[in-house]
Order: structure tokens, then sequence, then C-alpha cells
């Protein structure tokens, strides 16, 4: 809580994350648009879905601003519209608990989905091990309830303070004539291939 006795804003569900999370083939969308920019007409052939649903979700994502049009482009008579997500849909534990089981369980299934996809590309295209400082490891442990809530906690922070590394990186490179290079990280930090970049499909 804090000190005015409101719980803190990140404990607080967004209402946009809370609707966008509401259907599965947003919860799969949202996915996608974590890493890669893509089109309803990709993700219906990827997914299996029908064009019709698939469409009818980009748009209610775009009402609920967690995703946006990057670029349009003509296909035979029509016009392929590109999207990339605005809002990353992390919830606090308080928020997190709004979520019915089902819901959180999809997601997570979609995320360790996406992270596998993530893996897979960067093996295939030689750029996992491509750096000797790259990061893969894990631990198995045994915790009580206190370590479990100080851990998650300490992952919270590694990734909060991966964002602001990213942040700053961002700048450097636009003022850098130099290019950048894709990292995928969670408890792992790899370099992915270039065509893995959510900007991939921008122009």
């Amino acid at each position: 809580m804090a000190a005015n006795g409101r719980p803190k804003t990140s404990q607080l569900m967004d209402p946009r994350i809370g609707l966008a999370l509401a259907h599965p083939i947003r919860v799969q969308i949202l996915a996608a648009l974590s890493h890669r920019s893509i089109s309803p007409v990709e993700f219906s052939r990827e997914s299996g879905h029908s064009l019709s649903d698939v469409a009818y979700h980009f748009r209610k994502l775009e009402k609920l601003e967690c995703a946006e049009v990057v670029k349009t482009s003509p296909v035979r008579g029509s016009t392929q519209h590109f999207y990339r997500g605005t809002t990353r849909p992390l919830l606090g534990d308080e928020a997190a608990r709004q979520l019915p089981e089902s819901v959180r369980a999809g997601m997570s299934g979609m995320v360790f989905q996406t992270l596998f996809e993530r893996f897979s590309e960067a093996v295939e295209a030689a750029t996992f091990d491509s750096r000797a400082d790259r990061h893969f490891t894990w631990t198995p442990t045994v915790l009580d309830e206190q370590g479990w809530t100080e851990l998650t906690e300490l992952l919270m922070a590694t990734l909060e303070a991966g964002g602001e590394i990213g942040a700053r990186a961002a700048q450097r490179l636009a003022e850098d004539e130099e290019g950048g290079f894709n990292v995928t990280f969670s408890l792992t930090c790899f370099e992915s291939p270039p065509d893995a970049s959510p900007a991939a499909d921008e122009d």
C-alpha cells in the first residue's frame, strides 16, 4: 500500500488490459505482438483462426490502445494493416488475482510458446551462442513463502531494470549511425536473429 492508504499503481489492473485479456484470441494476439509486428492476415494463417474473427480482435485491441497500426500495404485491391503492441500486459500480484485461473493459464501458455519460438529462431540462425557472454541458466531451490515473495520481487525489479537499459540503448542508437542488434532476455539473455525485431516489418 502507498503512504496515503491507496494501493500502489502497479497493483491495479489497467481496465484496458483486463478487457484485452478477456478473450483467448486476444491473448494470443498480444503474445505475438510482444515481439514483432504482424497483420491480421498473417496471424490468421499462422493460428488457424478465421480472418473475420482475427480482424475483429485486432480492431478491439486497437480501440483498447493495446495495439496500433505501424504500416499499411496494398494487397490485391485491399489494404493490409500491420500492428504492433503498445501496452505490455504486465500485472502486479493483486491485479493478476483478479483474472480467472483459466486466463492466467492461457497467458502463461502463450508467453511460453512465444519464448520457445525465440529460442528456436536464435538456434536456427546460429545467434543463440554467437556471444560467449550470453546467459542461459536455471537453478532449482526450496523456498518458504517469504523467500518466494523476495524472489518474485527480485525478478520483477530485474525485468524493470532491463526495460530501462533498453530505453537508454534506444536513445544512444538514435544518435549513432551504427545499428544495434536484437536481444531476448528472460532468465536468459541471447542475441536474436535480425528478423526477430519487433519493427522488422516496418519501412
